[in-house]
């Protein structure tokens, strides 16, 4: 039978030793853990955070209560859950790790009372207590620096990525060239899940991955910003919180729609769920209005739909952290079109100077061109600056 773990999960490492890079932080975290030592972990996406814990307590014989912050982000959320599994032993295990993952998710103002209280709980608890944070330089965790240990994590080497890439194409009978694979990794800048889930984006159900295969992978920085955005839309419930949730993020609503389509049923489950599809198909009606009558005005209502109209319909949040995934089909399909037409609307450019078809200037010319303005900088052919980034990508 085919195991439908994504690869982030199946090749989880179980031992410290197994790890990837970070060799001392991992040392410091293991003596801190051992002397029963409140400790913040900090350091860029996807460098092994979550991962060393997990790991670390495998090794002990420890058992890890895992809380992320953005689940229970008040005074009497945390006093609830950190508070009680502070005081208690563990019943079958030889220690007890306490993980509060992604403090970030405490936002200060909004969540009044929720870093004093864990300020208050180390001072108090009886067993290892670690907190996660991609950024812990924040005003709002100067308390908390003062009474924890830091311990930085750095993002992991390329090479070293591309290594661990190449030793899970060998587990997965998948045939792939080095010079692919220190493409991911460069591109995921030393997020090893990040680059674990491209390459079972471009790998999972193939024999072989081809260069050909990268022109489906978007850039990264873009998929960390609506990774973002998905998150603040299905972990809230307040309209006012994500009404601009894709503000920030690269793309337009039509593919961001597409993300939540995709996502939907990795958060909701049942009801809610048929009250997320039921808005995400109202926003397709507006979007389906805007194409046939160009009633531009109707953009808002489709951006409300797509981030209130999902965040209210949940009852209850679903906790835990997803790693949320691009649509395998859809999203290919509206990328390619996508190129396709920005493909055409330089060839119809050129064409005004070179007097030739749109067809033989995609077909015949654009290649010439794109290995012409690699090798000299000063000639544009008539485009300008973003079209040539576009071109030589």
């Amino acid at each position: 039978m085919k195991n439908n773990l994504p690869w982030t999960e199946k090749y989880t490492p179980k031992t410290l030793a197994a790890l990837k890079g970070n060799k001392e932080a991992l040392y410091k975290l293991k003596q801190l853990v051992l002397e029963k030592r409140p400790t913040f972990i900090h350091g860029p996406i996807g460098c092994g955070k979550t991962s060393s814990i997990l790991a670390l307590a495998s090794d002990l014989g420890y058992e890890v209560i895992e809380i992320n912050a953005s689940d229970v982000r008040n005074k009497d959320g945390i006093q609830q859950i950190v508070g009680n599994s502070l005081q208690q032993q563990s019943l079958f295990h030889k220690g007890k790790i306490i993980l509060v993952d992604e403090v970030d998710g405490i936002s200060g103002n909004k969540d009044r009372g929720g870093v004093p209280t864990l300020v208050k709980l180390i001072t108090e608890a009886k067993q290892p207590i670690i907190f996660t944070a991609n950024d812990p330089w924040n005003s709002k965790f100067s308390t908390l620096r003062k009474k924890t240990q830091l311990v930085e994590f750095t993002a992991i080497d390329n090479q070293e990525v591309a290594n661990y890439l190449q030793e899970i194409c060998k587990k997965e009978g998948v045939t792939c060239a080095e010079g692919i694979l220190k493409t991911i990794a460069r591109r995921t800048a030393g997020d090893l899940r990040a680059a674990i889930n491209d390459l079972q984006q471009l790998g999972d159900g193939k024999k072989e991955i081809t260069t050909e295969d990268l022109e489906t992978l978007s850039d990264r920085e873009r998929e960390q910003d609506i990774q973002a955005a998905l998150r603040l839309i299905f972990k809230s419930k307040r309209a006012q919180d994500v009404l601009q949730a894709f503000d920030r993020v690269n793309i337009n609503l039509d593919e961001a729609l597409l993300w939540l389509d995709e996502n939907l049923p990795q958060e909701y489950k049942r009801k809610d769920l048929v009250k997320g599809y039921r808005a995400l198909s109202k926003a397709d009606v507006f979007k389906g209005r805007i194409r046939r009558w160009q009633h531009w005005r109707f953009l808002v209502y489709m951006n409300a739909l797509m981030t209130a109209g999902i965040a209210l319909a949940k009852e209850e949040k679903t906790p835990g952290f997803v790693q949320y995934k691009r649509t395998s089909r859809i999203l290919k399909m509206w990328m390619a079109k996508q190129r396709r037409a920005k493909k055409k609307a330089l060839a119809e450019k050129m064409g005004e100077g070179l007097h030739g078809s749109t067809r033989r200037i995609t077909q015949e010319i654009l290649p010439y061109v794109r290995v012409m303005l690699r090798h000299n900088k000063k000639e544009t052919f008539g485009l300008d600056k973003e079209e040539i980034m576009w071109l030589l990508k």
